[in-house]
């Protein structure tokens, strides 16, 4: 009887302790980086072998590595709005060791401006969130990706074009100006790779008067 009661002041006080830990981020401008994996859908192109008016096969390899700088303001706990700046590696493609008139990659960078939503998810400190928006996206494709057989080799091209693209994670708030998030982010491109994903560990800071929490100040 004496442990059944003995319990239950310490369950209060794991309680207590718990949500006296969790943070709430107020409104307000933030800025922050995020990086991790990723893969790409693009398929199989014919790629111009060096000395002869003749293509092989080439396999886009999947393994690659993206990061993506942002900013943004949270308008509430509920939406916000996001811009960024994305790298990704260099798009390899794998000819099984025929030598190609040219370096056979594509790579990849964007510019976007995303609307974001906001589900808490209870007092825990997690949110599950939602972007969504448009990208200007930058393509290069190596010559040799573009065959020409009438010359030695296709020329470099290079393209921009506006894309959608959206994500999807939870975010975990570590104190009233930083913010810790995993994502799956898809960008959607032109030519041949149609889309790259990337899955993304981010961190934030945002700039909020930590005194204040999630109210405002008198």
């Amino acid at each position: 009887m004496s442990k059944r009661i003995f319990r239950h002041p310490l369950l209060i006080a794991a309680t207590s302790l718990m949500f006296a830990n969790t943070y709430a981020v107020a409104p307000g401008f933030y800025m922050g980086l995020m990086t991790g994996p990723a893969t790409n859908n693009g398929g199989e192109q014919q790629a111009q072998v060096q000395g002869s008016a003749t293509t092989t096969t080439a396999t886009p390899k999947s393994t690659q590595i993206g990061s993506r700088i942002f900013m943004g303001y949270k308008v509430n706990q509920y939406a916000g709005v996001e811009g960024g700046l994305t790298y990704f590696s260099g798009i390899n493609y794998d000819t099984k060791g025929v030598q190609t008139c040219s370096g056979t990659n594509v790579r990849v960078r964007d510019f976007d401006i995303l609307g974001k939503g906001d589900i808490p998810i209870g007092s825990s400190g997690f949110n599950a969130f939602g972007k969504a928006g448009a990208a200007i996206v930058y393509q290069s494709t190596s010559g040799s990706l573009n065959p020409d057989l009438t010359t030695d080799c296709g020329k470099t091209t290079y393209t921009n074009s506006i894309k959608p693209t959206f994500s999807i994670g939870v975010s975990y708030d570590l104190s009233q100006s930083w913010v810790a998030d995993l994502s799956w982010n898809r960008l959607m491109t032109s030519g041949p790779i149609s889309s790259v994903d990337l899955f993304a560990l981010g961190i934030s800071y945002h700039f909020v008067d930590v005194y204040c929490g999630q109210f405002l100040c008198g």
